[in-house]
């Protein structure tokens, strides 16, 4: 049950409107990475989120505080438009938004395109929402940051600060929300990765650029977390070791993130794809096999 307040979150002050950029706050409204993408991304997450209550509440508190945001971006964007319908010179700024929305806000992105459900990345893996999340409130974050950029108006400014500070908030949440999930860092889903071929750093853009750019040798990202480089076939390297790869390697370790008090509405089954998992004396993490409730672990040697 939803109940609305008629006060801003947020008072929003616009000493002197601009057409012109309360067009460019329509990216904060109806665009990828926008108010409203976030509350239903988030929200629609917590619907989902049968099997951790706890962590649905973090989800539904943050996804209907999303909603307050939109309210307050819609404002800004309407207190900026408002001389399109005034001034001719100003509607010409973008007849669109004056002729089809009549100068206020409309599901559109600032470059006039619809919103769309393509937006939201849900996957039902509550772990890999949060990563989700997590990322989505920094891209908000640095909108903001461009939008204060574009604008002198004190009042303005002031609003876009709260809302860009609330991202990164958000981001705490989201992140304390993982860490405690007590889950190895690229433990992902149910079934484990290969566990030679997960090593291998595939070294697939090498030579030198015509902008100074070259080959990077030995970098953290190449060999940090058991990473190693390879090098291509192409260039007379023995590329990846597509040969390890022999069905099923093992199961990931799940942390508690199957532990949470679940809702009255959710399911026993926790996977209906059962493999038999192979025993792997190197397998890179471990973890419980996805059963029924009250089925053994099988194996085979």
């Amino acid at each position: 049950m939803y109940h609305h307040i008629k006060k801003l979150m947020y008072t929003v002050n616009v000493g002197t409107p601009d057409v012109r950029f309360g067009n460019m706050l329509l990216e904060q409204f109806g665009g990828a990475n926008g108010e409203l993408a976030a509350a239903m991304q988030y929200t629609i997450q917590g619907w989902n989120c049968v099997d951790d209550l706890a962590r649905r509440d973090l989800l539904l508190d943050i996804g209907t505080e999303e909603l307050s945001h939109l309210e307050i971006v819609g404002a800004l964007i309407r207190m900026h438009l408002k001389p399109m319908k005034e001034k001719r010179e100003a509607a010409e700024a973008d007849p669109l938004v004056c002729i089809a929305g009549g100068g206020g806000v409309s599901l559109n992105n600032s470059m006039g395109n619809p919103w769309t459900a393509d937006y939201l990345k849900i996957t039902g893996e509550l772990d890999v929402d949060l990563r989700s999340n997590i990322a989505a409130e920094g891209r908000a974050k640095i909108v903001y940051e461009r939008l204060i950029n574009h604008t002198d108006d004190a009042g303005t400014v002031d609003a876009l600060q709260f809302l860009m500070t609330r991202e990164i908030t958000h981001m705490k949440a989201f992140a304390a929300a993982l860490e405690s999930m007590e889950k190895p860092p690229f433990s992902i889903g149910r079934l484990a990765a290969t566990p030679k071929l997960v090593n291998e750093y595939f070294n697939a853009s090498t030579g030198d650029g015509d902008e100074g750019d070259t080959d990077i040798k030995k970098a953290p990202w190449q060999t940090s977390f058991g990473l190693h480089p390879v090098e291509s076939p192409m260039v007379g390297g023995q590329g990846l070791s597509n040969g390890s790869v022999d069905g099923v390697a093992g199961y990931e370790a799940r942390g508690k993130q199957d532990d949470a008090q679940k809702a009255t509405t959710a399911t026993t089954v926790k996977t209906v794809d059962k493999k038999s998992i192979p025993h792997v004396e190197n397998a890179a993490q471990t973890g419980r096999q996805a059963t029924m409730a009250g089925e053994t672990v099988t194996s085979s040697k």
